[in-house]
């Protein structure tokens, strides 16, 4: 039996097209999953976080002082 180079070309390059098309596929559901999940996350976290807010707002009572920073722009040492 002989083998003739073109037909082994053709199906070298058929088997390579159908395993990325499989692998499209696959890669594609997985996608499917993945926004699927991140959306769940969200709708769950959205609530959370606007109350979140929310309170960090109303309770903000955070003094303002005129205290001077013990941080100095300079590399020599405080003395």
């Amino acid at each position: 039996m002989k083998i003739d180079l073109n037909n082994l070309v053709s199906v070298v390059i058929l088997g390579v097209l159908s395993w990325g098309a499989i692998t499209l596929f696959t890669m594609n559901a997985q996608m499917a999953v993945l926004v699927y999940k991140v959306d769940q996350n969200f709708k769950m976290i959205q609530p959370m976080w606007q109350e979140f807010l929310r309170t960090e707002v109303a309770n903000d009572t955070h003094p303002i002082t005129d205290v001077e920073a013990d941080i100095h722009a300079s590399n020599e040492e405080k003395k």
